[in-house]
């Protein structure tokens, strides 16, 4: 039994080496998390907050919450597909996010999502 006592024990630290706090750890290679948030912050949180400013939406559409950090990293992929890859957010453009802000978004994300304490 032995045996089977070590094995267990390097599958737990390949799994843990291979989650999300290994990832947070790598260098950032994208743009930085500032940039993104600045991005979010011009763009989505007047809709996806806790208290969205856009009269129309009097809660965050979706229960899609963006004004933390962790919120921003926590949600990274589904940005990414309704930001970058379906270009269907922000709602009709409203908010006029050019490509370049598209693009930033998609690479922040592409890089893992690093954020301020990562």
């Amino acid at each position: 039994m032995p045996g089977r006592a070590v094995e267990a024990a390097a599958f737990i630290v390949l799994f843990a080496a291979s989650g999300p706090a290994c990832r947070r750890e790598r260098k950032q290679e994208g743009p930085p998390y500032s940039a993104a948030r600045g991005v979010v912050d011009r763009h989505c949180v007047g809709c996806h907050s806790e208290r969205p400013t856009v009269p129309a939406f009097p809660i965050a559409p979706g229960g899609l919450v963006l004004d933390t950090a962790d919120l921003m990293q926590q949600h990274a992929a589904r940005i990414k597909l309704r930001v970058v890859q379906q270009r269907n957010m922000p709602l009709l453009n409203k908010s006029g996010m050019t490509d370049d802000e598209r693009a930033l978004i998609g690479a922040w994300v592409d890089s893992g999502a690093i954020g301020p304490r990562s």
